[in-house]
């Protein structure tokens, strides 16, 4: 046995290497052409893209890694079946089971890495990352915009654009706003405009075309002032020209490891506590005066004050009840991300269950199909954690159980695969139904294979 187990656990390494490298490069494809675009047409230091994408490799691999082990089970036992070695196992009293063992253990040292890299090396990435997007944005403010998306600029203005030009560089329907102690004194409007930048002077040009400056008098918040434009310009002053690292910025929910997700939900659990009992005692207080005035005991200038003190109460009440349901909120959005640091790693071993009697049911069939069969389980099972993610945020399911509702679900189909596949249950509807659902992508790669 510890010979075969080292023979189908060799089968598995070849595979595993293949998918993953297919899909850090389905997963990269679409960051490439963002950094790219950072490095040549918006000048950002190259170093500084390379980093921002080795930092996005680390959000990928929680990805990849399960859909890896998913391919490596089909293609693997699909080998085996296919070359009749599972049935020569059986020929020799082997059960099923015993050559998915090894595999299962594989896969659960597997799981127990990931949640490693996924509780300590993502959130400190994440973060990485988050502080690098930051810096960039302040050498190449524009660098990072997106349509419809409010975008702060030195010296206390903001942009949102409609829609812009990377290779012209012009923007379209632009709207500035000057921001002062909190307030928008100034307001631009421009049907269109250029954006360009001085290297030598550490300027940021925005060339404004066909539109209008709204201004506020700030000694006189009634007056206001229209002035029509055919072009004006703005210089802005960029603090630096050279790219500095920085180490500040605020840790979001994926920049957290379990540890510090628990501390941030207990110090919401503390918030939610401390604001119920504001509330129940500004309405014990409410209730005290209104008893004293229904038994006559208030005088009437307390009466007067209580009415007044009333209003007051309501509107804390208003303010506390607000602070309880953002804290919930928050706390919700907290324990998903707590869950799913578990969750997804543990989808290796489901992908084992279930995909172990598919690579038997497939007998034939290379990395392709693996990798085929492999992403429409995991497209499902990824779109279960998404809308998991969704309903847990709104409170509408608890979090623990949206988080691992798809494990539950795809453990149960894998555990009945496994389980029919061991015990060689005749199942000819379900039979079927894979020979199906199996036959399309494997005749293809058959006939692939002869052309």
């Amino acid at each position: 046995m510890r010979i075969l187990s080292r023979y189908v656990l060799k089968a598995h390494i070849a595979p595993a290497l293949a998918g993953l490298a297919l899909f850090y490069f389905v997963l990269s494809m679409d960051f490439i052409v963002d950094y790219l675009d950072l490095f040549i047409g918006k000048g950002v230091p190259g170093l500084a893209v390379l980093e921002a994408f080795i930092l996005s490799l680390a959000w990928m691999t929680v990805l990849a890694v399960p859909m890896a082990v998913m391919v490596a089970v089909l293609t693997a036992f699909g080998r085996l079946s296919g070359d009749n070695e599972i049935t020569a196992a059986k020929a020799t009293g082997i059960n099923v089971f015993s050559l998915m063992l090894p595999v299962l253990i594989a896969a659960a040292v597997t799981t127990a890495a990931l949640f490693y890299f996924g509780n300590h090396v993502l959130p400190a990435a994440n973060y990485r990352l988050k502080t690098l997007l930051v810096d960039i944005h302040k050498i190449r403010p524009l660098a990072t915009i997106e349509p419809g998306i409010l975008t702060e600029l030195p010296g206390g203005l903001t942009i949102v654009v409609d829609r812009l030009d990377p290779l012209t560089s012009e923007i379209f329907q632009v709207k500035i706003h000057k921001i002062e102690g909190g307030e928008p004194l100034q307001t631009i409007v421009a049907r269109r405009g250029v954006v360009s930048t001085s290297q030598a002077e550490s300027l940021l040009r925005l060339e404004l075309f066909e539109g209008e400056i709204h201004e506020i008098d700030p000694e006189d918040p009634t007056r206001f002032s229209r002035l029509l434009f055919d072009r004006h310009v703005i210089n802005i002053q960029q603090d630096a020209a050279a790219f500095v690292r920085s180490e500040e910025a605020r840790r979001g929910d994926r920049e957290l490891s379990m540890g510090e997700l628990k501390t941030r939900m207990d110090e919401r659990d503390v918030v939610i506590e401390e604001s119920i009992g504001k509330l129940a005692s500004g309405l014990d207080d409410q209730l005290t005066g209104l008893l004293d005035i229904a038994d006559g005991t208030a005088e009437l200038p307390a009466a007067t004050a209580f009415r007044s003190a009333r209003s007051r109460a309501l509107r804390d009440a208003d303010s506390e009840a607000r602070s309880i349901n953002n804290a919930r909120r928050s706390r919700r959005q907290l324990e998903v991300e707590y869950h799913k640091k578990f969750s997804i790693p543990f989808s290796c071993i489901v992908f084992v269950l279930v995909g172990a009697p598919l690579g038997i049911r497939t007998r034939r069939g290379g990395v392709g199909i693996g990798a085929g069969i492999g992403m429409l389980f995991f497209l499902v099972y990824y779109l279960f954690l998404i809308g998991g993610e969704q309903l847990g945020d709104r409170g509408m399911v608890s979090p623990a159980l949206v988080m691992w509702a798809p494990n539950v679900i795809f453990s149960g189909i894998g555990i009945f695969l496994t389980l029919a596949t061991c015990l060689e249950w005749q199942m000819r509807p379900m039979a079927r139904v894979l020979d199906f659902i199996l036959r399309v992508p494997t005749e293809r790669a058959r006939a692939g294979s002869t052309e």
